[in-house]
């Protein structure tokens, strides 16, 4: 008989998972915060996601030690592609993207910090 219950799951594979459901959850914060119409949506998540790849591009570059040089390309990334922004929605809501997505990840932090806080009160009280 085989005991499939024995197996581990990889690890990747769950942390695969939730990466993916973080990111439907920012896509859906991101969409009711800036109000975007299904033709905005469209238009404006292959710009922002071109944008958050380039970011993690600049991120992940080993060649860029120097933090105030990284930043800075960071920042030449959003100055950019805050214009790109104003290609699918209007002006205020491109300036908001930004502020918005410092938002969503505040938002995780806490309710990370959260379910960190809890999970240690549970380990203290067994």
């Amino acid at each position: 008989m085989l005991n499939i219950y024995a197996q581990k799951k990889p690890e990747g594979d769950f942390r695969s998972m939730e990466v993916k459901k973080l990111q439907a959850m920012e896509m859906a914060f991101i969409t009711k915060e800036l109000n975007l119409t299904p033709d905005e949506a469209q238009k404006f998540w292959p710009v922002f996601n071109q944008y958050r790849n380039e970011l993690k591009s600049i991120a992940k570059n080993q060649s860029v030690n120097d933090q105030l040089e990284r930043q800075q390309k960071m920042l030449d990334v959003r100055k950019r592609y805050r214009e790109d922004f104003t290609k699918c929605v209007d002006q205020e809501r491109a300036n908001k993207v930004f502020g918005v997505e410092t938002e969503f990840r505040n938002l995780v932090r806490r309710e990370f910090q959260k379910r960190e806080a809890e999970r240690a009160n549970f380990d203290r009280r067994r």
